[in-house]
């Protein structure tokens, strides 16, 4: 049943430090919600879309855990059905026993609301990355670089080798100072949603679109 005992912002900025809090379990999250923003998600067939996910790999946490940290934030609402799909409301349940609520559920289900809604556009991979390659420019082509290199599942070594010794590391530092790392391009990458660990870094479907739209422009 719907969350309704928190005003809209609070629940908002509840979720939104949920995901910012939870680096390597963020890209499910997003995912939990933008799957049951379509239509309601039973729990069995959501943990099994979870578990299908590449970032999976790097969750901290099982589904239902995932899932429930989402419904107490007030971002994802829970639903309880009966064997035919039908909502089991305060209603129906009144002057029943436990045993006897317990027989009428058959199962839950999970549906993406309102603030749901509005973290979605606030993690959102692809404004997310465009706000990233806009912030510098001039990464601009080592970025496209990188994701059209993680086209494939990579290990870091990999990224290390493409990257170690280019100019762009010492973009914006002082001279004598100390290169970036290449590892910090990843981190950007993944924090904005355009690559993710599986068994190798390897783009997003995100990451794919933008990459896309890059070529594109430079056609």
């Amino acid at each position: 049943m719907p969350t309704t005992d928190c005003a809209f912002e609070e629940r908002f900025s509840t979720s939104c430090d949920l995901l910012r809090a939870n680096t390597l379990n963020r890209p499910i999250l997003y995912k939990i919600l933008k799957a049951c923003a379509v239509e309601r998600m039973p729990l069995f067939e959501l943990e099994l879309f979870i578990g299908e996910q590449p970032e999976a790999q790097s969750a901290t946490q099982p589904p239902y855990f995932l899932i429930q940290w989402l419904v107490d934030a007030g971002s994802l609402d829970v639903y309880e059905l009966d064997d035919e799909g039908v909502d089991v409301t305060d209603e129906r349940k009144e002057g029943l026993s436990e045993d006897e609520i317990d027989d009428l559920i058959f199962e839950t289900a999970y549906r993406t609301n309102e603030v749901g809604l509005a973290v979605l556009g606030e993690f959102d991979p692809t404004a997310r990355l465009k706000t990233l390659f806009e912030t510098v420019p001039e990464r601009l082509s080592t970025y496209a670089e990188l994701l059209s290199f993680l086209e494939e599942p990579r290990a870091y070594v990999e990224v290390d080798a493409l990257l170690r010794g280019r100019d762009i590391l010492m973009l914006g530092r002082d001279e004598g100072d100390r290169p970036l790392q290449p590892s910090v391009f990843l981190d950007k990458l993944a924090a904005a949603g355009g690559i993710v660990w599986s068994e190798g870094w390897i783009i997003t479907d995100e990451g794919k679109e933008l990459l896309e739209a890059i070529r594109t422009e430079e056609e």
